[in-house]
């Protein structure tokens, strides 16, 4: 961690949340190298497919009493409120009792969303797009707060401030926190918010100089690969075995670590959730990435859709099916409150929707509905899903072809409706009057055969 000068940026409040006890702890032999209880940042970062929460706390220090400022980048607005030291605690007995061998972007400005003063936190909020803007801010934040010596924003600064603000982040949490001269542990805060991916942010902590050892403790619906991380990343291990600290935890696991957690994964019984430990040490300047593990990795619902065949001719009815699978095996609930809207589209090759067929539910789907064809051509049938009905989750499609139900006349044009009906009456006719003519020929022929015969029979009597 730097020392001396107020920083604008300290790695963002991710740091150690050290437990009241951990005087305690020197005479405590580390189990892993991702415990609780050593130097460095720690996290707390759960996330169910759509919403996270991190459970942040910091150990600062500095060569003398001052006050930093600490930047957090998010990509939604988050609700704020104090978290526990307990969180972290309750993670450490995890990781022991599952250890080998133990029993069991918006329009430019600027709006301030949130302030508010939590333990030694003096939190605000604010929603910014523009990097003049922000940059701004946070100079006029820091002579508001009488932070002293204004913070110098650099360059480099700049830069990793608009990469972020380039991916559409326009929440950014200014932290005020009172540091002191000795190792302090400072109250944990919880942010929870809305997240495309598994996210926490890492490469503004490139701001500040020297090494760090950051410490992850990642909650997941599904279980968490090595090469899902990024590359300067790695799984914790427990030691000296070197076996990767993952494993899954029960709902009531959940509520020890902190009860907010129970809201967001949700199952009758059995696992609730997969739990990772994932490090990166190394050089602050180094940090040039953020951990992004995008929705993608989880598969925990499936759609299909189906017709009855491929072809149909004008006027027949279309039978489509689809199922929906609102969780497949091995996937957790996710969150309490929500719903998934199936939709079923009917559209021609070039987009244009011809009908459509729209479902709520919060379980498995299965329905049937009919479509009767009116014109001849390929038409795209599609099965889709959507989280409350404004996130596309999965989706599926198969294609079917109408045929003419008519003849269609040389050389295969379209004409005037008076016209195909006047054709189609002289063909008619010509049809009618050919077979006439036929079986006339045919009678005739037969009945001139049987006189024939006649004939010749009176001859063969006469001689």
């Amino acid at each position: 961690m730097a020392r001396g000068a107020p920083l604008l940026i300290v790695a963002f409040a991710i740091l150690l949340a050290v437990s009241p006890l951990a005087g305690a702890d020197r005479c405590l032999l580390p189990i892993s190298d991702a415990d609780v209880y050593g130097p460095g940042q720690k996290a707390i970062v759960a996330w169910n497919g759509n919403i996270e929460r991190l459970i942040l706390s910091t150990d600062l220090y500095a060569s003398a009493d001052t006050k930093v400022i600490e930047i957090l980048p998010l990509p939604s607005q988050p609700t704020v409120e104090m978290g526990r030291f307990e969180s972290f605690q309750a993670v450490q007995q995890l990781m022991i009792a599952n250890a080998p061998g133990a029993p069991g972007k918006g329009p430019t400005g600027l709006e301030i969303t949130f302030h508010e003063k939590i333990g030694a936190h003096d939190i605000t909020v604010v929603k910014v797009t523009s990097i003049d803007d922000l940059v701004r801010f946070a100079l006029d934040y820091a002579k508001k707060m009488d932070i002293g010596v204004l913070p110098a924003i650099n360059r480099d600064t700049t830069g990793i401030l608009e990469d972020y603000l380039s991916r559409g982040f326009e929440y950014w949490v200014f932290d005020l926190v009172d540091i002191y001269s000795t190792t302090r542990s400072i109250e944990p805060i919880a942010y929870e918010f809305h997240s495309s991916s598994l996210y926490y942010p890492l490469k503004i902590s490139a701001t500040a100089k020297g090494r760090v050892n950051v410490t992850l403790y990642l909650i997941t619906t599904w279980q968490i690969s090595e090469t899902e991380i990024p590359g300067k990343m790695r799984l914790a291990r427990y030691q000296p075995i070197e076996q990767v600290i993952q494993f899954q935890i029960s709902p009531n696991d959940l509520t020890t670590i902190d009860p907010a957690l129970s809201g967001l994964f949700l199952v009758a019984d059995g696992p609730a959730a997969w739990f990772t430990a994932a490090k990166y040490d190394g050089d602050l300047s180094d940090l040039d990435f953020d951990l992004e593990i995008p929705r993608q990795s989880v598969t925990c619902r499936s759609i299909a859709v189906r017709t009855d065949r491929a072809e149909y001719k004008i006027g027949d009815s279309v039978k489509i099916d689809v199922d929906f699978t609102h969780l497949l095996p091995d996937c957790a609930e996710i969150e309490v409150l929500h719903s998934h809207e199936v939709r079923i589209q009917v559209r021609t090759v070039d987009g244009s929707e011809i009908q459509s067929w729209t479902w709520r539910t919060e379980s498995d789907l299965a329905e049937t509905v009919v479509w009767r064809t009116s014109e001849a051509g390929s038409y795209v049938i599609s099965a889709s899903a959507w989280w409350d009905g404004s996130r596309l989750e999965v989706e599926d499609q198969t294609t079917i072809t109408v045929l003419s139900s008519t003849l269609l006349l040389p050389p295969y044009v379209v004409y005037p409706d008076f016209v195909q009906w006047r054709v189609y009456g002289v063909t008619i006719a010509v049809i009618c009057i050919l077979i006439g003519v036929g079986v006339a020929y045919l009678l005739l022929r037969s009945k001139s055969r049987e006189e024939s015969r006649v004939q010749q029979h009176g001859r063969q009597k006469t001689g």
